[in-house]
């Protein structure tokens, strides 16, 4: 698939009581004052070198992980939401690693607290389901689209409040929101830490490239050719990208990747597009997916995420 990256850990590609809860019921999130991203000091940077999201207000934002009785975590392959009281809504293309896991005696789970190597809850995945694929097979993974999953639990975490669910508009376009996920924030390959930023939510229609580059084919081959990692680069396969790879429109967002923004990296996938200050509040309106990165940055050109349109959004609650 060339330079497109979607979000698996190299190494699989080879606290807020419930009653504290206003509304624990998962409800469509509503915009106001008290849902406006909060200051996250250093966090409007990538996720790659962002802030730590230790705050209980994330406690929803867990893990997707591999583990043993006798060895603990001892993998992290993709990140989730918890949005009802045993349901983990995340990316679809994770679920191959919860069937991989399930066929080899290894015990897919959810991951709770800042550190998915040394979570505070572990919980076991039990079964997921996939969103329908596009009927037109439109999307930026050429393979359908519709990157969103609901993964089921074996049992309710404790004390921790489910985030809620809401619907994306059009316009939000041009809105900031946070970003949260376990991939790797370090320029190390270090990960397993609950990360979190900010975006900005940039498009929801139009080619790939263009869209990063501003229209800018000259640039896009700057980078192409010089700053990207696909190993057999030619002039037909620079044009081809420019033109194949593109947003399904209304289902498929670019965010992330402005000068002082954020991006997720390996292992963010199926983590959370986020509005809200609070646990109470705290609001989920897509998962990513994917992102495209270069060689100096290794993620940092932009995000994709499936967004929680009418339709998305009731595939959703159906699956709760």
């Amino acid at each position: 698939m060339g330079r497109w990256i979607s979000f698996r850990v190299a190494a699989l590609v080879g606290a807020v009581a419930l009653s504290a809860c206003s509304g624990a019921e998962q409800a469509q999130g509503e915009l106001g004052s008290d849902q406006e991203t909060e200051e996250l000091g250093t966090a409007e940077q990538a996720i790659l070198d962002g802030a730590p999201a230790d705050d209980t207000k994330y406690d929803a934002i867990g893990a997707l992980v591999w583990y043993l009785p006798d060895l603990g975590v001892f993998e992290v392959f993709c990140s989730g939401t918890l949005v009802g009281h045993q349901a983990v809504v995340t990316a679809r293309h994770c679920t191959p690693s919860i069937d991989l896991a399930l066929e080899n005696g290894i015990i897919p789970a959810f991951a709770i607290g800042p550190n998915a190597f040394e979570p505070t809850q572990l919980i076991p995945i039990t079964s997921y389901v996939t969103a329908p694929p596009s009927p037109d097979g439109e999307g930026l993974l050429l393979d359908g689209g519709r990157d969103v999953a609901v993964a089921y639990l074996e049992s309710e975490p404790e004390d921790v409040c489910p985030a809620k669910l809401g619907r994306f508009e059009k316009n939000m376009l041009g809105k900031k929101f946070q970003i949260a996920g376990y991939g790797v924030y370090d320029f190390d390959g270090i990960y397993g830490h609950r990360y979190a930023g900010k975006v900005t939510a940039r498009a929801l229609a139009g080619r790939w490239y263009p869209l990063l580059f501003n229209g800018s084919y000259r640039d896009y081959h700057d980078w192409y050719f010089s700053d990207s990692s696909t190993p057999l680069a030619t002039e037909e396969e620079a044009r081809e990208w420019w033109k194949i790879y593109k947003l399904e429109k209304n289902y498929e967002l670019l965010a992330g990747g402005l000068p002082g923004e954020s991006i997720g990296c390996y292992g963010d996938s199926g983590g959370p597009l986020l509005l809200g200050k609070h646990s109470r509040n705290l609001t989920t309106y897509g998962v990513s997916f994917a992102v495209e990165g270069t060689l100096s940055t290794i993620c940092g050109l932009g995000g994709g995420y499936l967004v929680f349109n009418r339709e998305m959004l009731d595939f959703v609650k159906d699956a709760l």
